[in-house]
């Protein structure tokens, strides 16, 4: 009776985490590509481009928190059967991502340059990457109803439809930026073309999450649940999201003080620490979707009042998730410089890139621990200590030392990829202690 236990267990985490892990391996194959047409073009639009879109992901993703709340509160009011509760959190939250995506945009529109002028890069990286982000940011609140769309969706456990959608986005995506970028049929725009494509595609893929929205069975979101405010739902989402978002922001923010911090070592090993990390992404896909799947199944067995078995899900999940992620490290470290060359042509920077990349194996472990135990502190509503735990992590041992090693002794980019794969380590064991103490079933 064990035996059959834990294997219904294994299938219904497999079955909520493989369109997830699908989803974003097509996300990253999307970037990537796109990262290679841009590379055909040389090293300073391949390095504008990478700064260009880390910095929309990053200012969005802060925003994006307020699906990462409505996605908790969807997976316990999933459990509990509660349609009215769901369709109501939905729309509101769908509501909110627009409102901060359009300020985003206006506000980027005129801090784009100033921002980009604080980084170490060169002249015309940094002039380059400006105009660039004008026209990322202008599509933001498309990218923020997306994702917001899709991780209610996850929550609902319809992580199956959500890859749908990603995968007609990403398929725009291509074959937009690859129009645009060469000129086929239209003048051709350059690293313009992918800003432009990307930017496009966000929009067809959050008019697609509106209209499956529309015909979900048990949700029929309308306009009204989108526009007409209800002030409790939205305390309900805030209260979970605000400690999601804080993270966010402080794991984006860091993410940009980091690439401004390895801007100085030059164009060519900035380069390449961008191709490391389009390459390091794939092997985040593993955890990111077994961290939805922990997420949901967390939420939405504590709405049906069985948080033993919540507790089961999750250690089942992390386990497979660790295992999971290792092989993916072991076959990423195999093929680092074939991977790294499939962006660019320059010996230099294949290099680089792939000494990156093979230290990029030493995080697989303790990331798919961060992952996993992190979603599943988040379905039971515990936003906070994730929060806490990626703030000190960032804040308080990877950018200090980044910036020792990095700006003051002048180490090559290599010792930032090894102090991040410390501060993994790190913060996976404040998440195993957390998630044991089991204050968080409160």
């Amino acid at each position: 009776m064990i035996v059959s236990i834990k294997a219904y267990m294994r299938r219904q985490i497999i079955k909520l985490a493989w369109p997830v892990i699908f989803e974003g391996v097509a996300v990253m194959a999307v970037n990537a590509l796109v990262t290679a047409m841009v590379g055909r073009l040389g090293a300073v639009p391949l390095a504008a481009v990478g700064l260009a879109t880390m910095m929309q992901f990053s200012a969005a993703m802060v925003f994006a928190a307020a699906g990462t709340g409505a996605a908790a509160i969807v997976a316990r009011e999933t459990g509990a059967g509660n349609w009215r509760e769901v369709r109501n959190i939905v729309g509101q939250a769908i509501m909110l991502g627009a409102m901060l995506g359009i300020v985003l945009a206006v506000v980027g529109w005129f801090l784009a340059a100033p921002a980009l002028g604080l980084t170490a890069a060169e002249p015309a990286v940094t002039e380059l990457a400006a105009g660039l982000v004008r026209v990322t940011l202008l599509f933001t609140p498309w990218f923020l109803v997306m994702s917001i769309g899709n991780a209610a969706l996850r929550g609902m456990g319809k992580t199956e439809t959500a890859f749908y959608i990603t995968f007609f986005s990403n398929s725009s995506a291509i074959l937009i930026s690859y129009i645009l970028i060469f000129g086929h049929g239209l003048p051709a725009m350059g690293p313009y073309g992918a800003a432009w494509g990307l930017g496009l595609s966000q929009m067809a893929g959050a008019l697609a999450v509106l209209a499956v929205l529309n015909r979900l069975k048990n949700i029929r979101l309308a306009w009204r649940h989108i526009l007409v405010i209800r002030n409790k739902v939205i305390e309900r989402i805030v209260e979970i999201s605000a400690p999601a978002a804080l993270e966010q922001l402080a794991m984006q923010s860091g993410r940009m003080a980091f690439a401004f911090m390895l801007a100085g070592v030059g164009a060519l090993q900035f380069a390449a620490h961008q191709i490391a990390i389009q390459i390091e992404s794939m092997s985040f896909m593993p955890g990111f979707g077994f961290s939805v799947a922990s997420m949901t199944l967390v939420g939405q067995y504590l709405g049906k009042g069985m948080p033993h078995r919540a507790v089961q899900f999750a250690r089942l999940t992390n386990r497979i998730a660790c295992l999971g992620m290792s092989v993916v490290g072991v076959v990423i470290f195999v093929l680092a410089k074939p991977l790294t060359g499939l962006f660019i042509a320059d010996p230099h920077v294949i290099y680089w890139g792939t000494l990156c990349v093979m230290i990029s194996v030493l995080e697989q472990p303790t990331l798919a621990v961060c992952f996993v135990l992190a979603g599943a502190l988040r379905g039971a509503g515990d936003t906070r200590w994730p929060m806490y735990i990626t703030t000190f992590g960032v804040w308080l041992i990877r950018l200090p030392l980044v910036y020792l090693f990095i700006r003051v002794w002048g180490y090559d980019v290599t010792a930032a990829w090894y102090i991040t794969a410390g501060d993994y380590l790190i913060r996976s064991a404040m998440l195993w202690w957390r998630f044991n103490a089991k204050k968080w079933g409160k």
